[in-house]
């Protein structure tokens, strides 16, 4: 995956952590955007086996979709083209 979203999901991560109770709107490469709330962050992987060689643990970012409350999950690997908070561009 490319180093511009690795450095995109930190920022991001870093931004939730300031400001866990603002409305984030995601969008797409589509330019669709949904606004959500940050909800919880954690670890995962990639499913493969922990002695594969192409395993991979990973940060996510989870978001409510305000509009529906579905979940919306967010890594380097599924990341937002666009991050937009309470007026400001995130990245």
């Amino acid at each position: 995956m490319s180093k511009l979203n690795k450095e995109r999901f930190e920022i991001l991560l870093k931004y939730v952590h300031a400001n866990p109770k603002a409305i984030y709107t995601l969008f797409d490469n589509n330019n669709k955007s949904i606004e959500t709330l940050y909800d919880t962050d954690y670890e995962s992987d990639n499913g493969l086996d922990e002695l594969d060689s192409n395993y991979e643990e990973y940060q996510c970012i989870l978001f409510q979709n305000i509009s529906d409350q579905t979940l919306y999950e967010v890594n380097y690997h599924k990341i937002p083209v666009k991050v937009i908070c309470s007026g400001k561009v995130v990245y």
